[in-house]
């Protein structure tokens, strides 16, 4: 199996077992119609139960914590704990990563605890984090549930570490950091992401003589000459989680940093009418429920589609045998490029008494050299840094890396959206979808009133 199917086929274990924190939340791959930027579901539930498992520690390890993190004790050897989700192999490659670290790192001691499921993870964390045992160094995505963390206390910032580390931030793609970024202050760094690509047959288009679209006239076109003899033109789940890039590429995003803004806008609109003309008129666009497959790529994979608008993981379900059938390419831009980064990042726990030496840590496992090692391992999706990227690129061919560094600088973060926004959308789609109608107008004017 080549690396870039054996890092995909990873993914898709991750996506089907919800291994990957970040990825068991983003995708509509692996979890239902109401799946979020938070791995725990609920971003209330878990926010709550983030602050009640902080609260549980005693107060004054919190002020302990902070103390320290502003004055690091130097001592001549520390041990340091980091926590990660993994199964498969893995785990073996993560181990792999800290007896690097542990090499060149002589005065500091990397200890691994590893979890075969984002739930085990989740769970873990809210009760280390309660009873003021959580682990130095641990991963979270970037958007809800770093909030999360964020809003109980749990994890420090992150600038003061990165700086004393020198963690050169300016090196990171800025959507990403922008997304690690809450109220103006750094709070992670980012470890990996994933992003949208529309994934296709190319014996599927070559014999309806459609080229991969490069405009949106283009798609629609394609999608309803491919829909034929009981397959359709293009899969897709009818989901913010992916939609958010078709809004974004005709100008209309409206998720930022500081919340939702300019929410009913004409650009919006003209997007989401452009997705139900294809779906409810159409009839180009079919959902894994529609064709029986238990996720989009599995719809590409029985050649239920012949095209996927999904996550950059969807190419991994397809069977070996049929990897040299797969293109992949942007979505059209129609104003502009669009595109969603599902992102994860290096955190800092509040309690560390090493905050210095967690910085080291972060440090390494970001360095240029280790996101190579790293991604060729299988434990980075791809990289959060253009310069990691473009030596990846010089090395291989592989089409998704060449849509990553472009993606990377235009992507809309997901984990800017709320699970509660994310839910709320969905429904609303949901409706639209099963009503036949092809204007969203009135749907999202009512929508705006209350998503925030």
């Amino acid at each position: 199996m080549s690396l870039q199917r054996r890092i995909r086929a990873r993914v898709i274990g991750a996506l089907t077992t919800g291994l990957v924190v970040m990825l068991a939340a983003c995708s509509g791959g692996a979890t239902d119609s109401s799946s979020s930027g938070s791995p725990t579901g609920s971003s209330s539930a878990a926010s709550t139960a983030v602050s009640n498992a902080a609260s549980g520690t005693e107060s004054d390890t919190g002020s302990s914590s902070s103390s320290e993190a502003s004055t690091p004790k130097q001592e001549s050897h520390v041990d340091v704990s980091m926590a990660i989700v993994a199964a498969g192999e893995t785990p073996t490659a993560y181990t792999d990563e800290v007896k690097r670290f542990n090499q060149s790192h002589p005065n500091i001691t990397l200890s691994l605890q590893t979890y075969p499921s984002g739930d085990a993870y989740n769970q873990a964390l809210l009760g280390q984090v309660a009873g003021g045992a959580a682990p130095d160094v641990f991963l979270l995505d970037l958007g809800t549930q770093m909030q999360q963390f964020v809003d109980a206390k749990a994890i420090l910032p992150m600038s003061g570490p990165a700086e004393q580390a020198g963690i050169d931030m300016g090196a990171f793609d800025q959507n990403l950091t922008a997304a690690a970024t809450i109220g103006g202050q750094l709070y992670a760094v980012p470890k990996d992401y994933s992003t949208t690509v529309l994934t296709y047959r190319k014996s599927a288009l070559a014999a309806a003589g459609v080229q991969p679209p490069t405009t949106w006239a283009d798609l629609r076109t394609a999608a309803k000459k491919l829909t034929k003899n009981g397959q359709y033109g293009l899969g897709m789940y009818p989901q913010i989680n992916y939609l958010l890039a078709w809004i974004d590429a005709f100008g209309g995003n409206f998720a930022t940093a500081n919340g939702i803004s300019n929410f009913d806008n004409p650009d919006h609109v003209r997007a989401l009418d452009e997705f139900l003309a294809m779906f409810n008129k159409d009839k180009s666009i079919a959902t894994p429920q529609m064709t029986g497959a238990s996720w989009d790529g599995e719809m590409l994979a029985k050649r239920q589609v012949a095209m996927v608008f999904g996550g950059s993981w969807v190419s991994g379900g397809v069977p070996a045998a049929d990897a040299s059938d797969i293109g992949e390419v942007t979505l059209p831009p129609e104003k502009q490029n669009g595109s969603v980064l599902y992102a994860t990042g290096w955190v800092i726990s509040a309690g560390s008494r090493h905050p210095d030496a967690a910085a080291e840590v972060i440090k390494f496992l970001t360095s240029d050299e280790e996101l190579i090692e790293a991604h060729k391992a299988g434990i980075i999706l791809l990289p959060p840094k253009a310069s990691a990227l473009d030596t990846l690129l010089s090395q291989n061919d592989d089409p998704l890396l060449k849509i990553a560094q472009s993606n990377a600088e235009n992507g809309v973060p997901f984990g800017w959206l709320t699970s509660e926004q994310v839910d709320a959308y969905n429904g609303m789609l949901s409706q639209l979808t099963s009503s036949g109608t092809t204007s969203s107008q009135s749907a999202i004017t009512a929508l705006a009133k209350t998503i925030g």
